[in-house]
């Protein structure tokens, strides 16, 4: 049996609703707002899609989100900068996804650290277990059980991946994806 290609989507741009995604497994990473909005355009693909929410990155139920798209990376910048979450989901939306049909919710860390830098192999592995513990405890927190993950920057840490089969994570996504950006030619 062939299995369907699994493609990445970060910020939701217009040109994006164009594309018949009908044949891939369709993932999102890190839980922007662009992607809550555009949700009733991705439920008509009758295909799983697994939303991939950093825990520590997410809005309050009281502020106000960005309603005007900008990309993934300068909703980080704006984050580790400045604390704003404006562009993120909340728990609210990700569990109005959790409950959806095809939709699912996965994991992407909680705070979205970069780990290709150079880390003791003892930091690291203090900043894996607490961060797994974290992310798993917001999930339990909110209701919501997960057995997917994507790893941050899609960089696959092997000791990261142990910890995380450790404490239950089934099926692991990075870099492997396509990237909807390479389907925008097909337009």
């Amino acid at each position: 049996m062939d299995k369907k290609k699994v493609l990445m989507i970060h910020e939701v741009f217009d040109w994006m609703l164009d594309l018949d995604l009908s044949d891939y497994i369709i993932t999102f990473d890190d839980g922007l707002y662009s992607q809550y909005k555009k949700l009733e355009h991705f439920k008509k693909f009758n295909t799983p899609k697994i939303y991939f929410i950093s825990t520590g990155i997410l809005a309050s139920e009281d502020i106000e989100q960005n309603e005007t798209v900008i990309e993934c990376a300068k909703a980080h910048e704006l984050y580790f900068k400045n604390e704003d979450t404006s562009n993120y989901m909340k728990w609210s939306q990700i569990k109005e996804i959790a409950s959806t049909k095809n939709c699912f919710i996965g994991g992407h860390s909680h705070a979205h650290r970069d780990l290709r830098s150079n880390t003791s192999i003892k930091e690291l592995h203090l900043h894996l277990k607490d961060d797994t513990d974290l992310m798993f405890k917001k999930f339990k927190e909110n209701g919501i059980e997960i057995q997917d993950f994507c790893f941050p920057y899609n960089y696959e840490a092997p000791l990261y991946k142990e910890i995380l089969k450790q404490s239950g994570i089934i099926n692991f996504f990075g870099k492997e994806r396509v990237a909807i950006e390479d389907l925008k030619n097909a337009i």
